[in-house]
């Protein structure tokens, strides 16, 4: 009788590069709520600016892995020189079959309220979109004390949250404020 071999996991893995600490602890809450099967680690979300997101994504492509990375494109409307590089990686890596881009404008924000309300108004900033969050999420702070305890991301998931802000997200893809974030909860949710 032959000896039976141990299945093995054939899944590739999947990091998520990120631009600061919002990011770091949304997708870390997430991933222990959903129970997402991918990489989160402190050093892929230091404050990045494009330059660095473009360069982990360097790093992580030595291995065979698929790259999240999430991002706010808002510097890339107040700065020309921003915006270029932020083309640049989106021609490098948009067509990757192993590299997703998942920028939102203004901000991730924009991403959370999209779990509370069904909207694609403009915003002026990064801060405008923080205060309409606001009313659905009173106590949301970008300090690090709020953003450890994953209540923040619970209430946003909480009675179909997730999926309402995926469907929304994907139904203004490419308005004036957008999130791609919905197409990293999609590749999360298949492995």
């Amino acid at each position: 009788m032959r000896k039976k071999r141990p299945t093995q996991n054939t899944h590739q893995a999947i990091h998520i590069v990120g631009e600061g600490q919002t990011e770091l602890f949304y997708f870390k809450h997430l991933k222990q709520l959903m129970g997402f099967h991918c990489s989160i680690t402190p050093r892929l979300f230091e404050n990045n600016s494009i330059a660095k997101i473009e360069k982990k994504i360097v790093e992580l492509l030595q291995e065979d892995v698929y790259v999240i990375c999430v991002f706010d494109a808002d510097v890339s409307r107040r700065s020309e020189t921003e915006n270029y590089k932020l083309e640049k990686l989106k021609t490098k890596y948009g067509s990757k079959d192993n590299v997703l881009l998942c920028d939102s404008l203004q901000s991730i924000e924009y991403w959370f309220l999209l779990h509370f309300e069904d909207t694609c108004r403009h915003f002026n900033s990064a801060d405008a979109t923080g205060r309409s969050l606001k009313k659905h999420l009173p106590t949301y702070d970008k300090g690090r004390k709020f953003l450890e305890n994953d209540k923040w991301v619970k209430d946003m998931i909480a009675t179909r949250g997730l999926e309402l802000a995926c469907e929304r997200a994907e139904k203004y893809s490419n308005k004036d404020s957008y999130s791609n974030v919905f197409k990293a909860i999609k590749k999360l949710s298949i492995g």
